[in-house]
């Protein structure tokens, strides 16, 4: 299974990244989406018993990819949107096709940067923290599901 760590940006554990707020499999990302996630992952921190080092290093990661996943997800909400826009009017099916090709880029891009974030935040755990950590995010997320439901049963969205 696969880490990732950011203090007091986002924990959670190696997630695909889809759009703000979405995520469907295992992922540790650095990202600006603490905001929701701020509490919770630190929450679980305290839990990690982290060394002042560990916090440090964390923090560095965390500042490293802040800015280029917040500016990304900036990019990501106003493609999709657009997209959105483009499907419910008269735009022709190639610019359609080339805007939800942007969109795919701008995924991958944000899931590359959460893989590498998620890289250098995994080393800076121990092997008894990471196991707690991947234990800890997976009872949050079985949490998460049952709020949300099947992600599966929704409509798409245009």
């Amino acid at each position: 299974m696969l880490l990732t760590i950011g203090l007091g940006t986002s924990f959670c554990v190696a997630n695909p990244v889809l759009a703000e707020g979405q995520n469907i499999a295992p992922t540790l990302l650095v990202q600006n989406r603490s905001s929701k996630l701020i509490d919770g992952p630190n929450r679980l921190m305290e839990q990690l018993n982290l060394s002042s080092q560990q916090k440090q290093d964390l923090s560095t990661i965390r500042q490293k990819y802040q800015g280029q996943m917040k500016q990304l997800h900036k990019q990501l909400r106003t493609n999709q949107e657009a997209l959105r826009t483009m499907m419910s009017g008269t735009a022709s099916e190639d610019s359609i096709r080339t805007k939800h090709t942007e969109i795919v880029q701008l995924r991958q891009q944000l899931e590359n940067l959460g893989f590498e974030s998620m890289l250098e935040s995994r080393a800076v755990l121990t092997p008894d923290q990471r196991q707690q950590f991947a234990q800890l995010m997976e009872k949050q997320r079985g949490k998460m599901r049952s709020k949300m439901g099947n992600p599966g049963d929704r409509p798409p969205a245009f």
